[in-house]
């Protein structure tokens, strides 16, 4: 409980949940993508609770199964030996967890697609993705406010390559601003865990992979379910951002079709 011109506030706490899609060094991948979903804290179990019973539908004598989107699309792992009709109905009812989790107060996606570049390579890419995410993640919670919802907002990212190093490029963000503007709603640095372990990290992974699909192979099967819930105003999409390589040719992924033509998807989908 905090006071703010003598009119007591209770925040409550946006967990956002991040994972990353694409090798920020490889060749191969033209993108590298940090994606995930920010859950209002009352509602972690909930959407927790629909993962395992989406286990106890398919594999109820089957120990905790990593929901990981690539092996799931491909047959990786556990998947391999797994009927190609149940891994795509397994990653469908995912993607319907993600899309009719409660709105607003409940669950509301964020990505960041960096097309990479001379300048934005390795790990200057994820850098400048971790970035952007702060960024628009905090115009979320300065939203919140506005509409008297004030909240507060924690990073949880999956460990990985860069884990540590994003901790203080957080840290940083939250004491010198980004260079879109300051960061003023966040609780506290990031945490990080093991996706295995945490299904709303699961849940991240495969929306960093739609994202991912979407922008490396023009493939919108995945993302077409979730999409209508990135955060979004009645002007623009802007918890989606595309960092182009080149702005000289016209783009009309999502998140340049909504900065042109406000709340419009654009021909990729």
């Amino acid at each position: 409980m905090t006071t703010n011109g003598g009119v007591s506030c209770l925040f409550f706490v946006y967990l956002l949940y991040l994972d990353e899609s694409g090798n920020e060094s490889d060749a191969a991948d033209r993108h590298f993508v940090l994606g995930g979903l920010a859950v209002f804290e009352r509602q972690t179990f909930f959407i927790a609770e629909a993962c395992e019973e989406i286990q106890r539908k398919y594999f109820p004598t089957s120990p905790p199964l990593n929901f990981h989107a690539t092996d799931l699309r491909t047959g990786k792992g556990f998947w391999h030996n797994v009927a190609a009709s149940t891994r795509t109905a397994v990653l469908s009812d995912l993607l319907r967890v993600i899309r009719h989790a409660q709105p607003v107060v409940g669950v509301v996606l964020f990505a960041a697609v960096v097309e990479k570049s001379s300048e934005r390579w390795g790990e200057t890419a994820v850098e400048y993705a971790t970035e952007a995410i702060c960024r628009r993640f905090d115009d979320f919670l300065k939203q919140r406010y506005r509409e008297q919802d004030p909240q507060r907002g924690l990073l949880i990212l999956s460990e990985g390559r860069f884990h540590k190093r994003a901790k203080g490029w957080v840290s940083r963000f939250r004491e010198l601003g980004t260079r879109w503007g300051t960061i003023s709603n966040f609780s506290d640095d990031p945490y990080f865990a093991g996706t295995r372990e945490n299904r709303l990290l699961q849940l991240a992974d495969i929306v960093a992979h739609s994202v991912f699909l979407l922008y490396e192979r023009r493939n919108p099967s995945l993302i077409r379910e979730i999409l209508p819930r990135f955060a979004h105003d009645q002007a623009t999409v802007y918890g989606l951002v595309h960092s182009r390589a080149s702005e000289v040719s016209p783009c009309d992924c999502p998140a340049c079709a909504s900065q042109a033509n406000g709340r419009n998807y654009g021909s990729w989908v």
